[in-house]
């Protein structure tokens, strides 16, 4: 069950998507590697790698009012037909990252959904929920909890 906000989330108030090419130490191998870095109210920065290209674009279409790309994912799809955005911006309430696979490192996110007869929580690859909560002006959230843990790494050096 997700928390209610101010009971241990912190609300993100801007979000960024973007590609970094890393170098192996060991064999100077280089490859990209997609991020989403979340910046909270308190100050701090919540990232996330591994993000799946198409969001990583829709994102930065979305914030940067670029030219929609020859090719559409599905999430720009979504992104620029004002129906699915007007029906998403009906029933998504808020959006929280709220939970980590301590194994595998993986993130997961609760969609809220309420109005028109709805109401319940999907579990979410936590970008696609940034994106849909991103697009339909609807709050992000991170549990405390993961931020705090969060790793530190110098990804740049790495």
């Amino acid at each position: 069950m997700p928390l209610p906000p101010g009971e241990g989330i912190i609300k993100v108030v801007d979000v960024d998507a973007y590609i970094r090419s890393l170098r192996d130490p060991r064999t100077g191998y280089i490859f990209p590697v997609t991020f989403i870095s979340l910046k909270l109210e308190d100050g701090r920065v919540f990232t996330m790698s591994n993000i799946p290209g198409e969001i990583v674009e829709a994102i930065n279409v979305y914030k940067n009012n670029l030219q929609t790309p020859r090719r559409q994912s599905v999430y720009i799809l979504l992104m620029d037909n004002e129906y699915f955005k007007e029906k998403l911006t009906e029933i998504i309430k808020e959006v929280i990252i709220d939970e980590i696979d301590r194994e595998s490192g993986i993130y997961t996110a609760s969609l809220i959904l309420e109005g028109e007869g709805i109401n319940f929580t999907i579990k979410m690859i936590p970008s696609h929920a940034v994106f849909l909560a991103l697009i339909t002006g609807k709050p992000i959230y991170v549990k405390e909890e993961l931020v705090d843990e969060a790793a530190t790494e110098d990804y740049e050096e790495f």
